[in-house]
C-alpha cells in the first residue's frame, strides 16, 4: 500500500551483551510471523565512520574526553556540575581518544563525552558518554575496534 521497504536494523555496539545467534534469532522469528525485511544491517557496518564522526566531534569542540569515575560521572550529571575536563583542547581529547582506542590499559578509564548543556533540564543531554574502552572481541569486526 505505501511501497516502503521494511529496514531492520541491529545496535551491535556493546560486544559484552550482544551475540550473532541473538540476531539470527529476531530474523527467524520475524519469517516465522511472515515479516521479511527487505535489508538488515548493523551499527558495526559503519565502526570506521562513526570513529570519524568521534574526531569531527572532537575537532570541532563539541565532545571531549573524560576519566571521571562511573559513579561520580552520575552524580556530577545529576548535581549539573561539569566534569573537570569539559574545556580541554581538541589537541589533548583527541590524544586521549587515540589512547582510549588503542586498547592499552592506559586508555580504559576514558571515554568520549558529547559537549551539550550540563544545565539542561532534561538529564539526558547532560553530556552523555558516546564511547567507551571495551576489549571482548566483536562478533563481526573481531579485535579491530577496541572502543565503542
Amino acid at each position: 500500500r505505501y511501497k516502503g521497504r521494511l529496514i531492520v536494523r541491529f545496535d551491535d555496539t556493546n560486544p559484552s551483551k550482544e551475540k550473532e545467534e541473538y540476531q539470527q534469532s529476531i530474523v527467524e522469528d520475524l519469517k516465522l510471523l511472515g515479516v521479511n525485511p527487505d535489508v538488515v544491517t548493523y551499527t558495526s557496518d559503519y565502526f570506521h565512520t562513526i570513529h570519524g564522526y568521534a574526531l569531527q566531534l572532537i575537532e570541532n569542540g563539541l565532545a571531549y574526553m573524560d576519566d571521571t569515575p562511573q559513579e561520580q560521572m552520575k552524580q556530577e550529571r545529576a548535581d549539573r556540575i561539569e566534569s573537570k575536563h569539559r574545556n580541554q583542547t581538541p589537541q589533548q581529547a583527541k590524544e586521549y581518544f587515540e589512547l582510549l582506542c588503542s586498547g592499552k590499559p592506559e586508555g580504559a578509564p576514558w571515554c568520549l563525552r558529547a559537549k551539550i548543556d550540563m544545565a539542561s533540564d532534561n538529564g539526558t543531554l547532560r553530556d552523555p558518554v558516546l564511547y567507551r574502552q571495551n576489549l571482548t572481541p566483536h562478533h563481526r569486526s573481531g579485535t579491530t575496534f577496541k572502543a565503542y
